[in-house]
């Protein structure tokens, strides 16, 4: 009996269930509901505003900037000092014997003397008194030699043994006039003499450091028996380097 009434209550039980369907079926049908989503825990809703993000840029170092390079201009070189003109002598003039003559310059050549090769300064003929080439011009220190001949008639040196210790000498340089005073007077033997003498008695004409005038020529007249030196220095009077009156 129980279980009749068991079996009637889920006939029942099923039919109500399929009447159900049929009712709100087609209300639910649309929404398909998905598994329920694993329960999160509630974060809590913070009031704070939000924060901005800050950012800090990486540091580089500074470039150091290149130095600007100054510009040094080219010096101007300066201009060559000039090369002062040498003073040549073109005259000499001894007033107080009378000498006045031309000068011309004049070389060495290598001779036989006494057995043996020697240089000999070349003496010009007459009326020209010869300026050893590579002596000292006028108006600086050195030897400024000059030789002339004491014959013949018009030989420049012929009156030259007459020449006094203080007499003036005067040399041109052009028109420039160079005042010298006589300060030696010299008479060697020169012809006949050894070859050491010879040699002794030139240098005389050999360079010197102080400002000085040497002339050279022979003696007696037509001789060369003797070698007559007259040595001048400058003079120390205002009239040294003026131009002077043609005398």
């Amino acid at each position: 009996m129980r279980n009749r009434l068991g079996g009637v209550l889920i006939w029942i039980g099923t039919l109500l269930m399929l009447a159900g369907w049929v009712i709100f079926g087609p209300a639910l049908s649309p929404a398909i509901l998905p598994f329920p989503a694993a329960p999160q825990s509630a974060t809590p809703v913070s009031t704070d505003p939000p924060l901005t993000p800050t950012f800090t840029p990486t540091p580089y170092p500074t470039p150091t900037p290149a130095p600007t390079p100054t510009l040094i201009p080219t010096p101007t070189p300066p201009p060559p000092t000039p090369t002062p003109v040498p003073y040549l002598p073109t005259r000499v003039v001894i007033p107080s014997v009378g000498i006045d003559a031309p000068v011309v310059p004049t070389h060495w050549e290598t001779q036989e003397v006494a057995g043996a090769l020697q240089p000999v300064w070349i003496v010009p003929d007459a009326p020209y008194v010869g300026w050893h080439e590579t002596s000292a011009p006028l108006g600086r220190p050195g030897n400024t030699v000059l030789n002339g001949h004491n014959w013949p008639e018009n030989g420049p040196f012929r009156l030259l043994y007459k020449a006094q210790i203080g007499d003036t000498v005067i040399l041109y340089s052009g028109a420039i006039p160079f005042v010298y005073r006589i300060a030696e007077v010299l008479l060697l033997p020169e012809a006949g003499q050894p070859l050491e003498v010879r040699q002794a008695n030139a240098r005389y004409i050999q360079p010197t450091d102080d400002e000085r005038v040497t002339l050279v020529t022979c003696h007696p007249y037509g001789s060369t028996r003797f070698r007559l030196i007259v040595i001048a220095r400058p003079d120390q009077t205002p009239r040294h380097g003026r131009i002077l009156e043609e005398p």
